[in-house]
């Protein structure tokens, strides 16, 4: 394609970075970052970006160092005379934060929201945020990417027989009924009580898996507890198999143990964090398409939704 931008991306991302790249062809811009032996981290573009547009790629995921180079990349940026400035961000982080639950408590994913802004970032591309709410903390457009696009025909591929598509959760029913629309299977839901987060006290399901190769779809895994039990609740209620597609790849904790331990059959994840460690049951599906078209279509001036239409 034409390049009339330019691409960048942050100190961890240089996988996923030279991947969309390689879609576009177009080349990667010259950037240079460093952490300071007390942990102060340093940006610097080693190439001209006055009056261009650029992206700048960001796995922004813990420790907070990766966000905060992505919030000085963006600065230096802007004093070096950028047009504008349009981050692409796979993860947002605190996105699970962004309300107030209890009295006295931050509104965590408002804060990240008025960083970036503040800042000086023009655009944001991210991918399934846990809520749709959080689009309404930026006054800055939003381009909100689903997988859906790379998901759907893995699941056409792998999974032709007795498919049944399940959501975790009553918030994630939405999403299901794409998915159900494109690929005309059945559908149930997981009905869960919880104590406090990442701990469920009870779960039921809502909807018949007996005899079906169920696969779970969801927006991130974390510790893997509910998932985990989800999946052995599903067996136990006469499915053939379960499998899982989530976007994000948290796993925190012992959370690769679980699977390994659970009745999933496969775990199918997005690379929007880095290095995510693969073995017989975690398998990772690239959001790199995904994010080279979108890309694509905001230089060329073209609708985004097409691209999910067509």
């Amino acid at each position: 394609m034409s390049s009339n931008f330019k691409l960048f991306y942050t100190s961890n991302t240089e996988k996923l970075g030279k991947e969309v790249a390689s879609i576009l062809n177009v080349p990667v811009g010259k950037y240079h970052s460093q952490k300071f032996s007390d942990g102060e981290v340093f940006v610097r573009f080693d190439e001209s970006v006055r009056g261009q547009t650029i992206f700048i790629l960001a796995q922004a995921n813990m420790p907070y160092s990766n966000l905060f180079e992505l919030f000085l990349a963006v600065d230096a940026a802007r004093r070096a005379s950028v047009e504008e400035i349009i981050c692409v961000v796979p993860y947002l982080p605190h996105s699970r934060q962004e309300r107030k639950d209890k009295d006295r408590t931050s509104i965590a994913s408002r804060v990240v929201a008025d960083f970036l802004q503040d800042v000086g970032v023009n655009r944001l591309i991210t991918i399934d945020l846990h809520t749709n709410s959080i689009e309404g903390f930026y006054k800055i457009h939003v381009d909100h990417l689903d997988t859906s696009k790379v998901f759907i025909p893995h699941i056409k591929e792998n999974f032709q027989e007795n498919l049944c598509l399940c959501s975790p959760d009553f918030g994630g029913l939405k999403r299901i009924k794409k998915y159900k629309n494109e690929l005309n299977s059945d559908m149930a839901v997981i009905h869960k009580e919880r104590l406090k987060p990442n701990q469920i006290s009870n779960m039921e399901i809502l909807g018949d898996v007996s005899g079906k190769n169920v696969v779970i779809i969801d927006d991130m895994v974390d510790t893997a507890g509910t998932l985990c039990k989800a999946a052995d609740l599903i067996i136990q209620s006469g499915a053939l198999s379960v499998s899982a597609y989530c976007t994000h790849a948290i796993l925190s904790g012992n959370a690769k143990e679980k699977i390994e331990n659970s009745a999933l059959k496969n775990l199918y994840v997005c690379d929007t964090f880095p290095n995510i460690e693969v073995n017989d049951k975690i398998k990772i599906i690239s959001c790199a398409p995904l994010l080279a078209t979108a890309i694509r279509h905001i230089n060329e001036n073209k609708s985004i939704k097409e691209y999910y239409e067509g």
